[in-house]
């Protein structure tokens, strides 16, 4: 397994006040419709949807990215 760089959890203001919480997951496996399942640093496993509102970017297994749990409308963890 390659070793993942984390960043810190994190919390972002967003122009609407919220505050979503942030972190760093290696994704270790694709989905249907731009999901990704992702392995977060103590080991647990989150189905998370595509960025909405983005071009989408591509990422495939083995990389790390942000996930960002959303609030309000947007329900859920996401990639950030």
């Amino acid at each position: 397994m390659a070793t993942m760089k984390l960043h810190e959890i994190t919390a972002r203001k967003t122009p609407a006040g919220h505050h979503p919480i942030t972190m760093a997951a290696e994704v270790v496996a694709l989905l249907p419709l731009g999901g990704r399942r992702v392995r977060l640093a103590n080991g647990h496993e989150l189905d998370v949807l595509r960025a909405s509102g983005r071009s989408p970017e591509v990422s495939l297994i083995g990389d790390v990215v942000d996930v960002m749990l959303g609030s309000g409308q947007l329900l859920g963890w996401r990639l950030a």
